[in-house]
């Protein structure tokens, strides 16, 4: 096995003891306000205790009507804040660092918010049906402007209040990424067509993030490497010009994803996107961090020999939140990367598919 993984690694002066992440991960404890519950407090506490040196939040909606699902944590509000604040306290007590994920669901919005005066989603396009059923209302100019100074207002709290950094959320069909996706984004003016003009909406939130926070504070982006259909021969060219303008913009590292991870766990794949990130890596000089069906120790040594920084792991977490601990005794995942963790825990009570079901009680 590599040493490199077990080795200590630096991104923007965070210090970490191994390679491992904790990638942004939905907990589905049902903080119908937006704050974040005690067991979500326990969880990410359980998770630094074991010894993973950096967790990112899970998405952190920073405008009201950016939230995806009711069970969704936010962060646009002073009780959100000290929420969040409960979490972070709790994993650096712990000796872990925590990342907070900045996200707007854009059209992927599954319900109905009752006090929003235009319940419309917010998309690259008018008209598109959400699954809520409701159509979309393309971004104007306006609605822009606001939506770059609640990521600023976001990032500055998350600042103030302790996070080791922030993360913007481009990737897995929310807000950001609708807009790099040429299957989402039809737009005519200058956000829409060429990838630089896909990328022009979030470079003006990148950019005013990092005037805000200053140089010396830790900003990653988290960004799909393929998109659907015939799309993505030509999105493989456009993914490498998005990733050199993170960096061009001041993100200090880059989490590598893609828009088909569920459908690729339940093809038993593994490494989704390592040879995409194979190709960032040759073209960029900040820190990758890879994501998506590692499950093991031969796909870290994959990942590690092809020059990739670090590796992000979200359901193996699911299914063990000591799961570092497994690894460094050689042992494998027992995920499988059927995501029914999505829903079982709504379900059954119980978070992963290979987890006992609670016991019934009786009053």
């Amino acid at each position: 096995m590599s040493s490199k993984f077990f080795t200590p690694g630096t991104i923007a002066g965070l210090e970490m003891r191994n390679r491992l992440i904790r990638s942004a991960t939905q907990d589905p404890f049902g903080p119908k306000d937006g704050c974040a519950t005690q067991e979500q407090i326990d969880l990410h506490s359980e998770i630094a205790a074991s010894g993973v040196p950096l967790i990112i939040t899970a998405y952190a909606y920073v405008s009201p009507e950016g939230r995806s699902t009711k069970i969704q944590v936010g962060f646009c509000n002073e009780a959100h804040y000290a929420s969040q604040k409960n979490v972070l306290d709790a994993v650096h007590a712990r000796g872990g660092k925590m990342i907070l994920q900045l996200h707007h669901a854009g059209q992927a919005v599954y319900f109905v918010p009752k006090d929003m005066e235009d319940p419309a989603p917010l998309s690259p396009m008018d008209g598109i049906e959400a699954p809520n059923g409701l159509l979309t209302h393309g971004l104007t100019e306006a609605d822009m402007e606001r939506l770059v100074q609640d990521h600023v207002t976001a990032a500055l709290k998350a600042k103030e209040i302790g996070f080791d950094g922030v993360q913007l959320h481009c990737a897995h069909g929310y807000l950001l990424s609708q807009f790099l996706d040429p299957n989402f984004n039809q737009r005519t003016d200058e956000y829409g067509g060429s990838a630089e003009n896909r990328f022009r909406f979030i470079r003006r939130i990148l950019v005013a993030i990092r005037e805000a926070v200053g140089s010396e504070y830790p900003v990653l982006a988290k960004v799909n490497t393929n998109c659907a259909g015939e799309a993505d021969e030509a999105y493989a060219q456009d993914i490498l010009y998005f990733c050199k303008e993170f960096e061009a913009c001041g993100a200090n590292a880059i989490e590598l994803s893609g828009f088909d991870w569920i459908g690729q766990g339940k093809s038993k794949n593994h490494n989704y996107y390592l040879e995409r990130a194979k190709a960032v890596h040759a073209l960029v000089n900040i820190p990758l961090i890879l994501v998506g069906g590692v499950r093991n120790l031969e796909d870290i040594e994959a990942v590690m020999e092809a020059g990739i920084d670090f590796i992000s792991m979200s359901r193996p977490f699911i299914n063990q939140p000591d799961f570092l601990k497994h690894l460094e005794a050689g042992e494998a995942s027992p995920c499988i990367s059927c995501t029914k963790c999505l829903t079982l825990y709504a379900k059954e009570g119980r978070r992963c598919i290979l987890h006992e079901k609670p016991e019934e009680t009786t009053a």
